[in-house]
């Protein structure tokens, strides 16, 4: 039922006429008796409630709808773009009340065979591009450009864009196989990329339709007359035929127009800005552009079934559902990676080398069978055989999926070679088995078997798609961070990711993530430094270095140490913070006391470990307290040397850094560790979820780390808010994982975080070293409740 002029909605907006109609809206003009006396007119936009009697559908499409009207109010800043005035349901419908613009839609601009002039469809493109620019910045996807929601400003002159898509969703929403899904396609033809017509919009969707727009300007083409190749389904626009010629355009402004239209979305501009720095930089029609084929429709058979489909309406979905696009980049030696290549090379077994060149090559069911040759009879514990092995099923099967990232440390040699990649390893190790959960969950049960890993024992987590993870090496280097998240950033279908684990690569690289509004969940980063100042994307799933530093100083004092001397690497974000935090909850009473000692340094190349020592131990009985870096100097070694030194003599606390084989093996010819202990965040002994390590040891073989479990849970944290979004985005990822009430359990336990992104009540044990002879090296760390290896229920004989 229409409105009428003279309807009244919400006793202020008089209906004065229909402005417009679509599949999923209606829109009128109307006054608004609140108004101001200069714009009392504003547009009623009227969207129908999803046709369906199930209290679920309608429950979704109205908190689907507060949610996309939250997301207009982002845009008021941009007076290019109408603003929200008001948003209510009425007699069953959704209504959004806007701004009206006066002026005349770009449809009635682009006449079919007029031909603007190359510098006007450069400053078309700028013009409409430079608004795009602002609405992708606040992490929206308008959905649905076309000529007629491009509005010629009366006043200005200038192109406003209006009627986003996402909101027109909610009457699309129905119960599909028992779950909420939308049941059609938000967009117009002919402007619609491939992946649009999936369901699975990216920023760069909307360069596409501009593209389009940019193209129908230059050539005064009708979208009827667009073909498609139909091998490439790549866009055929410049041609001749027997009542047009072909169409002259500088080469340059051909290839700007050619890359905003290709066919795989990652192929075109991935962003906004990529175009406008193009464009800016072109002066039109002065190189000639190459000759190109011509033909004519009478007598050139090219592409008889683009041509019939295309004049049926039909061409962009027969097209654009037969070929799947590419979902990597595929770059070698970019230090990306989602299967084209090995980052870890402290192994690569044949198999996988195959797997990988098979994966370059878009091979996608032959990489999968290498990659799970590799895992059965080559090496069953490298995690990124098994990354990549998820990421060869999903495209091998066509599966629609989610994509996060994981940014890990591998150190390298000045020539290139693999120093260590231990802790690459580890946190690899978390965020592919939570991967292998989800993906498990796009397996129907009878069609499971064993050619998948864990299908008998891991818990499949059904989110309604799969996840893909590209690993990103940042090799432990400041440089390399701030690349790796510029890298980053740029592809828009990256939801998240997961790192960094060293705090100093983190701060180098935090604000890029925060820029491009991509949440950055941390498994590694403890410094205060990342949550002094406010950044919204930023997450750990950590302790901060100040919790572990209470921990500690309440410790010493329990033992009744009453000095301590810190030694550490001052150059170090994560060192300094802790050293400061320390010093304050070890003196809060005034009676502890820090002990300065020359000699504190542990990154110093000339650093002396029993120089160290024999300063402290001239101080009386204090306490050596030992925060080592992770991985960015040699602090670590020289820590494992204090603790030898000493040989049991002073009271030792240290950090989690040393918590690693490193040092169990560096120690294993000591008599006496009585005097050790060393915080960390979790131990598979007194785990709060006990499926979690008993599942990751059937999965690895063996005992996982600390390392492992929180990056599981940064993986987890990240599911669990996708779970929460009808459709993902990295707007909706910022705002459930800050959002006070969420909740995930990881394998630690519960998953929360506070305002400043650090973990609500993290998990913390301090754990000291046992012996024990079947352990590796013959130690074992426990928790300190556990005074012996019997105790802690090993098993050492």
């Amino acid at each position: 039922m229409c409105l009428n002029p003279g309807d009244i909605l919400r006793d202020r907006y008089r209906i004065i006429a229909q402005l417009g109609e679509g599949g999923f809206a209606k829109t009128y003009t109307a006054n608004d008796a609140l108004g101001s006396p200069e714009n009392p007119v504003c547009v009623v936009k009227e969207i129908p409630s999803p046709q369906s009697s199930d209290p679920r559908v309608l429950q979704q499409a109205q908190m689907q709808f507060e949610k996309e009207a939250k997301t207009l109010k982002y845009l008021d800043k941009c007076p290019r773009i109408p603003a929200l005035i008001d948003r209510f349901q009425e007699q069953g419908k959704f209504y959004l009340i806007q701004e009206y613009i006066e002026g005349t839609p770009l449809n009635q601009e682009l006449i079919s065979g007029k031909q603007f002039q190359e510098s006007e469809v450069i400053d078309l493109l700028v013009d409409i591009l430079s608004v795009l620019d602002f609405v992708h910045s606040q992490g929206i996807i308008h959905r649905d450009l076309k000529p007629s929601n491009l509005i010629r400003c009366k006043k200005t002159g200038l192109i406003a864009v209006i009627d986003f898509g996402a909101v027109k969703a909610i009457g699309t929403l129905a119960i599909e196989g028992g779950q909420i899904t939308q049941t059609r396609v938000i967009g117009t033809d002919g402007y619609m990329p491939a992946e649009q017509w999936k369901n699975q919009p990216r920023f760069n969707s909307d360069i596409y339709a501009v593209g389009i727009i940019g193209i129908q300007a230059i050539a005064g083409l009708d979208i009827e007359d667009f073909l498609h190749h139909k091998k490439t389904c790549e866009l055929v626009w410049r041609y001749s035929t027997d009542d047009r010629p072909i169409v002259q355009i500088s080469y340059q402004l051909e290839k700007v127009l050619n890359k905003m239209v290709r066919y795989h979305f990652h192929d075109r501009y991935q962003s906004a800005a990529e175009v406008l720095q193009d464009l800016r930089s072109l002066t039109p029609l002065h190189s000639p552009p190459p000759k190109r084929r011509q033909f004519s429709r009478s007598r050139d058979r090219l592409l008889p079934l683009a041509i019939a489909a295309m004049t049926a309406g039909l061409a962009a979905p027969i097209f654009l559902h037969t070929i799947t696009p590419k979902t990597c980049l595929l770059i070698q030696g970019d230090a990306l990676s989602c299967g084209e290549e090995i980052l870890v090379t402290t192994s690569s077994p044949r198999s996988k080398q195959k797997g990988v060149e098979e994966f370059a090559k878009s091979n996608y069911q032959s990489a999968f069978d290498l990659f799970k040759k590799s895992w059965t009879e080559e090496d069953s514990i490298d995690p990124e055989t098994l990354i990549y092995m998820n990421n060869a099923f999903l495209q091998a099967k066509n599966a629609d999926y989610y994509t996060i990232a994981v940014a890990v440390p591998i150190l390298k040699n000045p020539d290139g070679s693999v120093v260590n990649a231990d802790s690459a390893k580890e946190l690899l190790r978390g965020v592919a088995q939570a991967q292998t959960q989800v993906n498990l969950g796009t397996i129907a049960a009878n069609e499971r078997n064993k050619s998948f890993p864990g299908q008998s024992f891991l818990e499949a987590k059904a989110i309604g798609k799969g996840l893909r993870v590209i690993i990103a090496d940042d090799a432990n280097l400041k440089t390399e961070a701030i690349k790796i998240a510029n890298a980053l950033v740029k592809q828009p279908d990256i939801l998240g990711v997961v790192g960094h684990y060293a705090s100093e690569m983190t701060v180098a690289a935090v604000d890029i993530y925060d820029q491009n509004n991509l949440v950055l969940v941390s498994p590694g980063s403890t410094t205060e430094e990342l949550t002094e100042k406010h950044r919204k994307i930023f997450f750990r799933t950590s302790y901060s270095s100040q919790f572990t530093a209470q921990v500690l100083a309440k410790y010493l004092r329990s033992v009744g140490k009453k000095k301590a001397a810190v030694l550490y690497n001052p150059g170090s974000s994560s060192g300094s913070y802790f050293t400061r935090d320390f010093k304050r909850y070890f003196q809060d009473d005034k009676i502890g006391k820090i002990v300065r000692i020359r000699d504190f340094d542990l990154s110093k190349k000339d650093f002396n470990a029993q120089t160290a020592l024999n300063e402290i131990q001239r101080t009386g009985e204090t306490a050596i307290v030992l925060s080592p870096d992770g991985q960015i100097t040699n602090s670590l070694n020289k820590a494992i040397a204090i603790i030898k030194a000493n040989r049991d003599r002073n009271w030792i606390a240290g950090i989690w850094v040393l918590y690693k084989w490193r040092t169990l093996e560096a120690l294993s010819q000591l008599k006496s560790f009585e005097k050790l202990v060393v915080s960390v965040p979790w131990h598979p002994l007194t785990s709060v979820n006990k499926k979690f390590p008993e599942q990751a040891q059937k999965l690895w073989g063996g005992k996982v780390n600390t390392d492992t479990a929180l990056a599981y849970d940064a993986t987890i944290a990240m599911i669990k808010a996708m779970e929460m979004q009808q459709q993902p985005s990295r707007e909706g990822m910022q705002k459930m994982l800050s959002n006070q009430n969420f909740m995930a359990s990881g394998g630690t336990g519960t998953i929360q975080f506070g305002t400043d992104g650090s973990r609500k009540n993290p998990p913390t044990e301090l754990v000291h070293i046992v012996k024990c002879r079947k352990e590796q090296f013959g130690l074992a760390f426990v928790p300190v409740k556990y005074p012996t290896a019997a105790a802690a229920g090993l098993k050492c004989d």
